[in-house]
């Protein structure tokens, strides 16, 4: 007699797999891996093995990191487990009990949704906090409330943020050098509807983010190899097809509807980039159809994936977290025993009306959701670009960009530019087309020429051993746009230790507006006194006839010592 296989109800394939002698656990793992497998090593060619070759102080362990990072996750994790059920929960078969509960898994996933700059430890504190927190301490596989991956993510991204961007952030050595660091969602969050070519542009282009070779995290940002890995954990039915499916086209669905309010109706460039840009694909395939954290049968399977694109594009236009990827399956992991029960209910339900009513309840939760994000992103601009006005401007000393405090009307913008004045930035998406950027260039430029004076700048930085120099222009008030570059050096001790400037230089001796020092000259006073008193530079007193260029050197050490304090 054939071997009978037990079915339940709605029960995952996933778990199917796991009781048939046929398959088994081993081979649910071995399919796992083999899907993670071109991801892994994408994140290691992509983070390691280019970047060694390609950038020059490149080390040998920034080359393995990536591998050596992974391997490391999934180890943490498997160890972590091994010791609860051996030492503190007394289990009998400790291997067995770390096998069948996919122990490694979680420590993967989680080192393969982190930037290549997470120092270990972290990744080691956030397996503790994946696995102990988020997943024994609920009973263990099969009994977790929330996928313990994400809340070990959620965690680091809360509590180790500032130590992943000190590190470098979210770009690998040869990313940081081209393109400064900054990731795709970075720049989507500062300006959400900016024009797709300002969005997509300096990352190549669309094809660029289908295969990954853009920054973000270490192996979630190539599309290409999600896709496969879908196809081929949906072909040995380790996962089912409709939460992925459903998800991203959800999510793309609502990133055109955005972008067709905002000059992208022929267009499907920005929908494209929504579902091809984070983390979106990754989380679809190996995080969103995870067995027990989410609905069982196929009904409730749709409701789950149609609620996590529409909270998705939420999250991301109006979160605080770009992404928008984990805190929708976090959050949908809340409902997903109410959304079993409901949806299992309407499968037997006799009485259409009621099927109908519950469906309808739930269309009308998605749609009001999914307005606030549309609606929000589609206003009519009830402010012209004629309104707009400079207040003040602020130099950014890690980034070195200036932000520029605008208001429109009575609406405040913060306008981001680099050091040559093009704009990189506007935090506020309603005033940020074309028109409104040729006001702000213009409004910048007179700004500039009325308080050309009172705003010195660092340019650069450069390091000189273990000395700093920072090179700060200002501008001489007595003669007109008088540009005068000074060279700030600082010691390891944060300490100003010299103090230079090109003013004799410069055609200012020359010009008929300039006056040559009758008594003494400040140049040669104030960087000794300057140096000397810098922990109270208000105590330096200005050179008599000489106030402006005093005020002048004051104003550059002033701006030194603010960046030693902010960077340094």
């Amino acid at each position: 007699m054939a071997e009978q296989k037990r079915f339940l109800l709605g029960k995952e394939p996933f778990i199917r797999k796991a009781d048939s002698k046929k398959y088994g656990t081993d081979i649910v793992m071995r399919d796992f891996f083999i899907a993670l497998l071109p991801l892994i090593i994408f994140a290691w060619v992509k983070n390691g093995l280019l970047p060694y070759l390609n950038v020059d102080n490149v080390s040998f362990w920034t080359m393995i990191k990536p591998l050596v990072f992974i391997f490391m996750g999934g180890f943490t994790s498997w160890l972590l487990e091994f010791v609860a059920y051996k030492f503190f929960l007394k289990e009998k078969d400790p291997l067995k009990k770390v096998k069948n509960s996919f122990a490694p898994i979680t420590g993967l996933i989680l080192a393969m949704m982190l930037s290549v700059n997470t120092p270990i430890w972290v990744l080691i504190i956030g397996c503790f906090f994946a696995t102990v927190i988020g997943k024994l301490l609920f009973g263990g596989f099969g009994y977790n409330i929330f996928n313990p991956a994400l809340v070990g993510y959620l965690f680091i991204s809360v509590a180790y943020y500032g130590v992943i961007s000190k590190n470098g952030g979210y770009a690998n050595p040869a990313e940081i050098e081209i393109l400064a660091g900054a990731t795709p969602m970075t720049n989507f969050a500062s300006n959400p509807v900016a024009s797709i070519d300002v969005l997509v542009g300096s990352y190549g282009s669309l094809w660029d983010f289908f295969l990954g070779t853009i920054p973000g995290s270490l192996a979630e940002t190539s599309a290409l190899l999600c896709v496969v890995s879908f196809i081929y954990l949906v072909i040995r039915k380790v996962i089912n097809w409709r939460v992925p499916v459903i998800y991203v086209g959800t999510v793309f669905v609502l990133m055109y509807i955005i972008g067709a309010f905002n000059g992208y109706a022929l267009d499907l460039r920005y929908a494209l980039f929504g579902i091809l840009s984070g983390g979106l694909m990754f989380g679809a395939v190996f995080m969103a159809t995870e067995p027990v954290t989410t609905p069982k049968n196929p009904n409730g399977k749709v409701i789950f994936a149609l609620f996590l694109g529409v909270l998705t594009v939420l999250f991301r236009y109006n979160g605080n977290m770009p992404e928008g990827v984990a805190t929708s399956i976090i959050t949908m992991n809340l409902f997903t025993v109410i959304i079993d029960r409901i949806s299992a209910k309407t499968r037997v339900e006799s009485k259409p009306r009621k099927i109908a009513l519950t469906y309808g309840i739930i269309t009308l939760m998605l749609i009001a959701i999914s307005s606030y994000s549309v609606i929000g992103y589609a206003k009519t601009v009830s402010f012209t670009p004629e309104d707009v006005e400079i207040s003040d401007v602020e130099q950014n000393l890690v980034t070195r960009n200036f932000e520029y405090t605008a208001y429109v009307g009575n609406k405040k913008v913060i306008i981001t530019t680099d050091l040559n004045n093009d704009i990189i930035s506007i935090d506020n998406y309603k005033y940020s087309s074309t028109e409104f950027i040729d006001a702000y260039k213009t409004k910048i430029g007179e700004y500039q020429s009325a308080n050309y004076d009172k705003y010195p700048y660092v340019l650069d930085v450069q390091l000189d051993g273990e000395n700093t120099i920072l090179t700060i222009i200002a501008h001489r008030p007595l003669v007109y746009a008088q540009e005068v570059v000074f060279y700030v050096t600082i010691d390891n001790n944060n300490e100003i230790i010299s103090l230079t400037s090109n003013s004799k230089d410069v055609e200012s001796y020359t010009n008929p507006n300039y006056k040559n020092w009758s008594g003494i000259d400040p140049e040669d006073v104030l960087p000794d006194q300057i140096i000397e008193k810098q922990t109270d530079i208000d105590s330096i007193e200005v050179v008599a006839t000489a106030t402006q260029t005093s005020q002048l050197y004051i104003g550059v050490a002033r701006l030194t010592l603010k960046y030693i304090e902010e960077v340094k």
